[in-house]
């Protein structure tokens, strides 16, 4: 059985032939300098396959509780009795399509070959969520130094329309730098 809810989804959607990447607080930390506690896993799906249904059957066979978290079944939020919470957000949006597109290979360790988004579509997704753990994270990213490619992410914050939150929190980091 596996160890943990990543590597546990990771397989099932593989197997369903659903291209998924990692996304969410799992994703931040793979750019900070410390990483933070986190409940769940977050993933971004490209598409369903098999099917929204399909996969719900077959998530629930591997031990799964499931929940549509919106009228629109973009999320699916998931429980199990031994691996912890997940979410599972099918991408709608073309900007969403690109993150997927966009995402690298990174190895972790056991679970092997994993899509995480890049750094720029963690920060746009987190600047998008807007809580306070998001925006921690972004603090967080951009204190590391990680390179990021500010004309990517600015194109997006503006077309999100979170653009203030990203030049205020642009303007804080490079005052501390």
């Amino acid at each position: 059985m596996e160890r943990n809810a990543l590597e546990a989804l990771g397989r099932l959607l593989n197997s369903l032939g659903i291209r998924w990447a990692l996304m969410g607080a799992l994703a931040a930390n793979r750019y900070r300098t410390s990483p933070r506690l986190t409940q769940d896993v977050d993933l971004l799906l490209a598409g369903l396959g098999p099917g929204l249904e399909a996969l719900e059957r077959a998530l629930r066979l591997e031990g799964w509780s499931v929940r549509r978290a919106s009228p629109h079944n973009e999320l699916l939020r998931l429980r199990h009795p031994e691996l912890g919470a997940a979410d599972l957000i099918v991408a709608g949006t073309d900007y969403e399509q690109l993150a997927l597109e966009r995402a690298r290979v990174e190895s972790l360790g056991a679970i092997g070959p994993v899509h995480l988004l890049t750094v720029e579509d963690v920060l746009i997704l987190k600047l998008i969520a807007g809580r306070t753990q998001d925006i921690a994270d972004i603090e967080a990213i951009l204190l590391s130094a990680v390179p990021v490619d500010e004309r990517y992410v600015g194109e997006w914050v503006s077309y999100w329309e979170v653009e203030p939150v990203w030049q205020r929190l642009l303007g804080t980091f490079r005052h501390k730098s």
